[in-house]
């Protein structure tokens, strides 16, 4: 990196630390457009296990570049250290922009309570689920692997997201015997052989049920349960953490976004040049564009309400009993609203974040909504948040593996008032079937009734 890069890089994270932020070291590195291409394809790392979707993603952020159609100028990582890149070409004042907007990520994925249980080794690990699937195309041949691949993928947002926070007693939920080596799951096939198959119950006794209780786990249950192949088991394994390290990510979008906008302004702005400023305008200009959802927008202007509410005494019943038109003119200072502004860091997610703070005055103050709208608010909030729950994608629950006493699956979709794509859903029960081996079946509703949609019958 550029003697001048550095020093603005050193400079900028002393007034990050001593506004409050805290993070581990950041490593920045300056990258040209085809590599910015290649890294941004491959979610921020160097490398990745080889599928078509990345490549066809590369060959999308290299021709919207080449053509002048968008610019990636920020590339972060959520690792240890925080691995950075900065777009070669860019002016001084874009890359000090974009070194003050990942110093407040890193402390966002650093102090956010729903990163804290993600592993922060993700750069090793990828490198070694690219391995083990290279390893896989050389023993069983690239084409049935490339093919396995496309099915795990169509399933990769059937985990629990929840799945890294949850702590259960010793015993309360079937596991793997304790005296197995602990290992990444996708190794597990290899170094701790599958146990002898049970002996055949005594008449009379009662099977456990599989699972215990519902889960949203399908990808792990899969990987346990399944009758594939060890290497085909590694790789669901390996879908399942790659989709549950990208997880809070997807749940923190704009409070995220929101985070590093907010202090890439306060720690940038007071170091600018007259000549910078224009260009500095112009740039937040662009950010900020009201087009659309922009969550960079949504984010930065809702934490601007929250320090502005709690230091003008915006909150509490006192507030709350006021009138809608006494609320706007409310004003008691009070000097807390940095302070709200950490905890709301730490402890939200977009949903209660949004839930909480997107309020109708918010929405009339900042020109999002017309007094003759209002009535229609709570109708449209419902709406964001129900297309934010579970990541965007519809939550489904196997209820059980021996649906019928036939070793069958059935799942229960969680019907909220949306209806399932009945195509894509049809393609992904075909896959459940083909790697489960037997029917598979799921409760929805359709048309306003419930209905059974069946695979492999």
């Amino acid at each position: 990196m550029q003697k001048e890069l550095r020093h603005w890089a050193g400079l900028l994270r002393e007034r990050a630390e001593a506004a409050g932020l805290s993070f581990p070291p950041v490593l920045f590195e300056e990258v040209g457009p085809e590599e910015m291409a290649m890294l941004a394809a491959y979610g921020g790392f160097p490398r990745r296990y080889p599928h078509w979707r990345f490549g066809s993603e590369y060959l999308r952020y290299r021709e919207t570049y080449r053509y002048g159609l968008s610019r990636i100028y920020e590339l972060v990582v959520n690792t240890h250290p925080v691995q950075a890149y900065l777009l070669r070409g860019n002016t001084l004042l874009a890359q000090k922009l974009v070194m003050a907007h990942v110093y407040a990520h890193a402390d966002f994925f650093h102090n956010n309570l729903a990163f804290k249980p993600i592993p922060k080794d993700m750069l090793s690990e990828m490198a070694q689920h690219a391995a083990f699937v290279e390893r896989a195309m050389e023993r069983h041949g690239a084409r049935s692997v490339e093919e396995f691949l496309d099915m795990a993928l169509s399933l990769e947002n059937l985990i629990d997201p929840h799945a890294p926070y949850i702590r259960r007693e010793e015993g309360e939920e079937e596991e793997r015997p304790p005296e197995r080596l602990r290992v990444r799951p996708y190794l597990d096939p290899y170094v701790n052989p599958p146990p002898e198959p049970p002996k055949e119950a005594q008449e009379g006794a009662s099977p456990k049920p599989l699972p215990p209780r519902p889960t949203r786990d399908l990808l792990g249950f899969l990987a346990r349960h399944a009758p594939l192949a060890p290497w085909q088991k590694g790789i669901l394994e390996i879908i399942r953490e790659e989709s549950l390290y990208y997880a809070p990510q997807g749940a923190t979008k704009i409070l995220n976004e929101g985070w590093a906008t907010y202090w890439h302004t306060r720690l940038l702005l007071p170091l600018l040049t007259p000549e910078e400023a224009l260009e500095f305008a112009e740039m937040q200009a662009g950010l900020l564009a009201a087009q659309g959802f922009n969550p960079y927008r949504l984010g930065y202007l809702l934490l601007k309400e929250v320090e502005e509410r709690w230091d003008k005494g915006r909150f509490g019943p006192e507030y709350e009993a006021l009138p809608l038109g006494e609320r706007l003119r409310y004003e008691r200072p009070t000097g807390e609203g940095r302070k709200k502004l950490f905890q709301v860091r730490t402890v939200y997610t977009d949903l209660p974040f949004l839930e909480e703070f997107l309020t109708p005055e918010f929405a009339l103050r900042q020109g999002l909504l017309s007094p003759e709208d209002l009535p229609r608010f709570a109708e449209a909030k419902r709406v964001l948040l129900f297309r934010l729950s579970n990541l965007g994608y519809p939550i489904v629950e196997l209820l059980d593996a021996n649906h019928g006493n036939r070793g069958e699956l059935l799942l229960a979709h969680a019907y909220e008032g949306v209806e399932l794509d009945l195509k894509k859903t049809k393609a992904v029960l075909e896959n459940l079937h083909r790697l489960w081996g037997r029917p598979v079946h799921l409760k929805t509703v359709v048309g306003g009734k419930e209905v059974l949609l069946s695979a492999g019958t």
